[in-house]
């Protein structure tokens, strides 16, 4: 199933509740055709909300590509929000999380050695 919601005036929230493989990007395939029907006068931005996606393959990064191609020609964007598990770690494996509007930043490692553990100062006498 997938639902459809106006979030703004000008955007266009649209949630897949099945995996983006090979089977769910044939299922989501008509509602890709007529999104790419729409004019900008309709709806400016379409986000793909992706929390409901536990799994996704090369034939869902094909058929968000295929959008993202359509509705730019058509002036129109594509964002994607919500992802999570291993649909998140392919689109950032793959360098499209940038692209697709999934800026949130990731901290290395190595951040959390630069915080003194608790009770200790940086010198690592008691405080």
């Amino acid at each position: 199933m997938t639902t459809f919601a106006r979030i703004a005036a000008d955007t266009l929230k649209i949630t897949p509740q099945f995996p983006l493989d090979a089977e769910g990007s044939l299922k989501l395939r008509p509602v890709l055709e007529s999104l790419a029907k729409l004019s900008p006068a309709s709806a400016r931005r379409v986000v793909l909300d992706l929390s409901e996606v536990d799994q996704m393959d090369g034939s869902g990064i094909g058929a968000i590509a295929y959008l993202r191609k359509r509705l730019l020609a058509a002036g129109m964007s594509l964002d994607l929000s919500g992802a999570h598990g291993q649909p998140l770690s392919l689109l950032r494996q793959l360098g499209l999380a940038r692209t697709f509007g999934l800026t949130e930043e990731r901290r290395p490692l190595w951040a959390n050695l630069l915080r003194p553990l608790p009770g200790m100062g940086w010198r690592g006498a008691q405080a």
